[in-house]
């Protein structure tokens, strides 16, 4: 991680902002909501584990306007996928309005956090990073979302942004990357572990820099499907769209293909699909 002037702050800074933001009957809890989590995810371990098949995590990153219609792609294959918003930016031109993301929601999709305005954290000073992720959770939660997930904008963290995204009560955050990659990470583990090794960073696949074609996505797959202990496979998608200079879209062509194939893959009970949520598990805990 990078060294920031952050690194000057004293650790009393964040102490003190934990007592005044996060410090509540919900707050003081988080340690425990952590802690909750565990018997459900002990619960869907067993249930992968016992099938013998990887769970896969569709997710998709900044709550852009095309989110909508992925949602209702999703829906019309009984799929269900964590969409990680930035509430400060909805309502604003290219992106989701409110009533949009509770349409989303309502279509039994996880909504989860992403902070206010898509800060690279470690460059900022705790204080600030306390106020994009929590403040952010506070909006989700005050616009009647069930927000148990956070996603780190660009995957960038480090341990005050860890730390930070569990005391705001998040059950889980989500990394970009440190799963297997057949160009530069092939010693990484092809899945992360139920429950997560470090909930407050998991590890997920990352196609920057790779063809974001339906093969390439079905072969994190596939690979998966040949593990004796498989666990969960969680994929990062950003904007659907047909736009080739831009190496974090997806061609919609392409993403119809891959998810055609997760369902029919799913109902030939060879993977299973969740929420990032509902395989983390742990209850929706409040901030003040």
């Amino acid at each position: 991680m990078r060294l920031t002037v952050k690194r000057l702050l004293p650790v009393c800074l964040l102490a003190a902002a934990s007592i005044a933001g996060l410090q509540h009957p919900a707050a003081a809890t988080a340690g425990s909501a952590v802690s909750a989590q565990a018997a459900p995810a002990r619960v869907a371990e067993q249930g992968a584990r016992a099938a013998g098949v990887p769970t896969v995590v569709l997710t998709f990153d900044d709550g852009t306007a095309d989110h909508l219609a992925v949602a209702g792609m999703l829906s019309r294959r009984g799929l269900k996928g964590t969409f990680y918003v930035n509430s400060a930016r909805l309502g604003r031109r290219g992106f989701l309005s409110v009533a949009e993301l509770r349409a989303i929601a309502k279509q039994g999709h996880e909504i989860g956090g992403h902070t206010l305005h898509h800060p690279h954290l470690p460059e900022t000073f705790d204080a600030t990073q306390q106020t994009e992720i929590c403040d952010d959770r506070r909006a989700l939660l005050k616009m009647g979302f069930a927000v148990r997930s956070f996603a780190y904008p660009f995957g960038d963290f480090d341990e005050s942004g860890k730390q930070i995204a569990m005391r705001c009560g998040y059950n889980s955050a989500r990394d970009i990357n440190g799963l297997y990659r057949p160009d530069s990470c092939r010693a990484c583990p092809v899945t992360e572990t139920i429950p997560p090794a470090d909930p407050a960073a998991v590890r997920a696949t990352s196609q920057t820099r790779l063809p974001r074609t339906a093969r390439t996505l079905r072969e994190f797959v596939t690979r998966a499907q040949r593990e004796d202990d498989p666990g969960m496979l969680t994929f990062v998608f950003h904007e659907i769209k047909n736009d080739p200079r831009d190496e974090y879209a997806t061609a919609p062509k392409e993403f119809a293909a891959f998810v055609d194939w997760v369902a029919q893959q799913r109902k030939a009970k060879k993977i299973d699909v969740k929420t990032m949520g509902d395989v983390v598990g742990g209850d929706v805990s409040p901030v003040s």
